[in-house]
């Protein structure tokens, strides 16, 4: 057993419900409706000890069978049917992770610079096709980004991993090459939407997956570089989408993109290497999870902060043009603000969620990125208070996604993650698609494509219901507010 572990383990705290069911045969199956995790335990981070005599007698009969249940502390090694890896956290383990942000950046980071062609199409290549028609491109885009998340779980259980990301890496370059040679949304759509979204999702989400089940120690860390690779992608990606759109020409920056996709992708497939759970599944699409509260709260907050995630990138670039009045530069900069920031908003999370709890961070990030929309934007028409809401968002906006699966790490392992975040990403897919179009509908039709207030109140207001929907289950999981969870 780790330090790291030994230690948590002592300052684990139990707030006890009487209606738990709790097993003690170190299985690591919590989403099981037969073999549910205690789910009213915490850990305390204040290094003080309140209990009484009573409860600490309590607290010790407790200890054999329940130590290992916590769901505040994972077990790794023990989840896999090859025991404790001695490359867990080493050198190999952070190569993964590497690859993981490299991965990020050519999926993630490609739909965050989406912002880019979607002003290009509005601006100069459609400008007489509604805003809320184009914008299907990018909602359909992140919606097969995540909803093919339940498949990238099931098939990674079924078939080598890096068999998998290699075809789809494959698939990406083809679908960006495709999308060179349309006309139209609808053609676009099919290619740069449908075709890559799908693809995109299998690299994606096993880039940030399968680090999990090589890093313990430092594992908000670990994600916080996997998902750097999304805003440095995004940053490099939209610089090159500009600058290839102004001499190229739309087609050959999609060929471009397209090119790097494969070859990249391909070369880091080995890497992805995922590791085999000691027990089996009984089923490859267990869906009891969904009898599970903690489960249910998890998804529902997921669907309302990562619906307005993707709104900044899509529309802070069209209002920068047509509010503001600035050129086409400024909007691409202002996404470039959004991936730069983010990068050190990514870092600080995983360092605070690893000290102060990932679900604690959390509540907090979300609430700022509500701030960024409601409060920054929202008030304020100038050039100043764009780039702050860009800055501040990127720093919270851009790290729910890793912080949300930190939280189901912490909650329910890794050894079937990858299954169990697609289940997730699932809640994505659709939110991205309603949140998406439903901003622009309002756009085209109370702002008459020149108001975004209303867009901005309708993400503000979706990221601040997310916040609460957070400390429902942070408060529900212990109500002690300084426990570390």
């Amino acid at each position: 057993m780790s330090v790291t572990r030994q230690g948590s383990l002592k300052s684990l705290e139990s707030c006890s419900d009487s209606n738990s069911d709790i097993h003690s045969d170190g299985s690591s199956t919590p989403y099981d409706s037969t073999n549910r995790l205690n789910t009213r335990r915490c850990s305390a981070d204040d290094g003080k000890d309140e209990k009484s005599g009573s409860s600490e007698k309590d607290g010790n009969k407790r200890n054999t069978s329940n130590q290992m249940q916590s769901p505040t502390m994972a077990v790794s090694g023990s989840e896999f049917n090859d025991g404790n890896d001695d490359r867990e956290d080493g050198w190999y383990a952070w190569a993964i992770a590497a690859a993981g942000c490299i991965l990020g950046m050519l999926t993630l980071g490609v739909t965050r610079a989406h912002g880019v062609y979607q002003e290009h199409y509005v601006l100069n290549e459609f400008p007489n096709t509604a805003s809320a028609t184009i914008a299907w491109i990018g909602s359909v885009q992140n919606m097969m980004l995540n909803l093919c998340g339940v498949a990238v779980g099931v098939l990674s259980q079924m078939c080598d991993t890096r068999v998998l990301c290699a075809a789809s890496a494959l698939t990406m370059g083809v679908a960006f090459i495709l999308a060179s040679f349309s006309t139209q949304v609808w053609q676009l759509v099919l290619t740069q939407g449908v075709m890559y979204g799908a693809a995109a999702s299998f690299p994606y989400i096993l880039g940030v997956t399968v680090p999990l089940h090589w890093i313990r120690r430092r594992r908000g860390l670990a994600l916080a570089v996997v998902y750097m690779g999304s805003g440095v992608g995004g940053m490099w990606v939209s610089l090159l989408t500009t600058a290839c759109i102004d001499r190229f020409g739309r087609p050959w920056s999609h060929r471009i993109l397209g090119l790097v996709m494969c070859g990249v992708g391909i070369a880091l497939a080995p890497l992805v290497v995922a590791r085999r759970p000691a027990k089996r599944p009984a089923r490859l699409l267990d869906l009891s999870v969904f009898r599970d509260w903690r489960f249910l709260l998890l998804a529902a907050g997921s669907f309302f902060a990562m619906g307005p995630n993707t709104v900044p990138y899509m529309l802070m670039p069209t209002y920068v043009a047509q509010v503001l009045k600035e050129g086409t530069r400024l909007g691409s900069l202002v996404v470039t603000i959004i991936n730069v920031s983010g990068i050190f908003g990514r870092f600080a999370a995983g360092v605070l969620s690893d000290r102060l709890g990932p679900i604690n961070m959390l509540v907090v990030w979300v609430a700022l990125a509500a701030y960024s929309q409601l409060g920054v934007w929202l008030p304020f028409e100038n050039v100043r208070a764009v780039v702050a809401s860009a800055a501040l968002f990127g720093v919270t906006g851009a790290s729910i996604v890793g912080m949300i699966l930190n939280a189901l790490a912490t909650i329910y392992g890794v050894s079937r993650i990858t299954y169990i975040s697609g289940l997730i990403y699932m809640t994505y897919s659709v939110a991205s698609l309603v949140v998406v179009q439903a901003s622009s509908l309002m756009l085209d039709t109370v702002g008459h494509g020149r108001d975004y207030t209303w867009p901005i109140v309708f993400s503000g207001l979706l990221l601040v219901a997310a916040a609460l929907v957070f400390l429902a289950l942070r408060l529900r999981l212990c109500p002690r507010i300084f426990a570390k969870l």
